[in-house]
């Protein structure tokens, strides 16, 4: 007569687990990751991603802004220097366009015989504008 062991019925080979599952037991508890936890990372990692995307747009923005403040301030600048040369001729110019879409003007305020407040203002090509204003002494 045969031994028959625990667990067993009528002699028959209990079922194994598959190999594969036995396998994946073992490489997850000590090598691998599991498909939810690489899920999880990717979505830490795009978090990431996106937060310096939001940081490079915004400096961008900035620049651009900066350029366009510099530019108008150069056009208000030069327009002053024009003013200083022939005041009459800036006047009758009155609202010039500019390159980038700026326009610029000019105008003058008497505040004695000989001293003229001259303003120069610089429209942005979106909105806004800049306004430089010096008091200038004419004989």
């Amino acid at each position: 007569m045969r031994a028959v062991s625990a667990g067993t019925v009528g002699g028959a080979r209990p079922e194994r687990e598959p190999r594969a599952a036995r396998l994946g037991r073992a490489v997850r508890g000590v090598f691998g990751l599991t498909l939810l936890e690489t899920m999880v990372a990717l979505v830490i990692l795009g978090l990431v991603v996106l937060a310096y995307l939001e940081v490079f747009a915004g400096t961008a923005r900035a620049q651009r802004n900066t350029e366009a403040w510099t530019q108008a301030v150069t056009y208000a600048e030069d327009g002053m220097e024009l003013a200083k040369l022939d005041l009459q001729t800036m006047l009758a110019r009155g609202r010039e366009e500019l390159e980038g879409g700026f326009g610029r003007q000019v105008a003058s305020r008497s505040l004695s015989a000989n001293l003229q407040l001259v303003t120069v203002t610089v429209f942005f090509p979106e909105r806004g504008q800049f306004a430089l204003n010096r008091l200038l002494e004419f004989p």
